[in-house]
């Protein structure tokens, strides 16, 4: 047992290597130099999926492909779903549903993992039904609660975070667009409070609330979710109030010279 959990932790260790040398940021998509990562594209394809989830073992869909294809990836061979996420996922960092698993349980430097990594560590904690049972028991996220407020404009007190998510879901399903949307706001999140981008501008912890305001301003002057960052967020709330600045003698040098 012990062989296989240091295995385990060697294979994660070269997962993280590979996103860290990619530089790539969480939202760009660039080339990469193919050969310089087959064999951790290798590795990739054939990391398990252990799972009921039978779409894993689908064909991967066309959106899957040219989103590889755009990273100058193009495999000879059939892939599933499963394994078009694997790739991908070396190259973006972990999501919102993620970065609060691991928060959760205290798992550091959830910011610096990418989605594989963070999807095979969740997988062995998840091994452990007690971890399992703590994990769908507690209340719903913030992220999850933010996303039914967004999809339905209300919440539903004494709901467990399963229920909420699970509720999440069907919202998701019933209003795609709207789903859309919310993906982009979850990563403009998550983006937005990224300790490296947050020390960059010396900023606070934005809040939900903060975050919207600026979001919805942006929104209002024709940008796409698409193409904003969380460096447009904080420009933006940096404009309307410096009191997110963490430090009051930063703030004193940004503000304009007494006449």
């Amino acid at each position: 047992m012990e062989i296989v959990i240091f295995i385990f932790a060697f294979l994660l260790f070269g997962l993280f290597l590979i996103f860290k040398s990619t530089g790539i940021g969480t939202a760009a998509k660039c080339k990469i130099n193919v050969d310089s990562f087959q064999e951790q594209i290798d590795t990739a394809l054939n990391l398990p999926r252990e799972s009921d989830e039978a779409w894993q073992n689908e064909p991967a869909t066309e959106a899957m492909l040219h989103e590889l294809g755009d990273r100058g990836i193009w495999l000879n061979q059939p892939l599933t779903k499963g394994q078009a996420m694997n790739v991908l996922g070396l190259f973006s960092p972990p999501d919102g549903r993620q970065v609060d698993i691991l928060k959760h349980f205290n798992i550091p430097y959830s910011f610096k993992m990418n989605q594989t990594m963070a999807y095979y560590l969740i997988r062995e904690l998840f091994n452990d039904p007690n971890k399992v049972a703590e994990w769908h028991n507690r209340p719903p996220t913030t992220t999850v609660r933010q996303g039914l407020l967004f999809l339905e404009g209300r919440l539903i007190s004494g709901m467990s975070h399963v229920e909420a998510q699970t509720r999440l879901d069907q919202l998701c399903m019933k209003y795609p667009h709207r789903y859309q949307e919310w993906k982009q706001i979850d990563r403009l999140f998550l983006e937005t409070n990224n300790p490296e981008v947050r020390a960059k501008y010396q900023v606070r912890k934005i809040t939900w609330k903060r975050f919207f305001e600026s979001y919805d301003a942006l929104k209002s002057t024709g940008i796409s979710p698409r193409a904003m960052s969380g460096e447009h967020i904080i420009e933006h709330s940096l404009r309307q109030d410096d009191a997110i600045v963490a430090h009051a003698k930063i703030r004193e040098a940004m503000q304009p010279a007494a006449s």
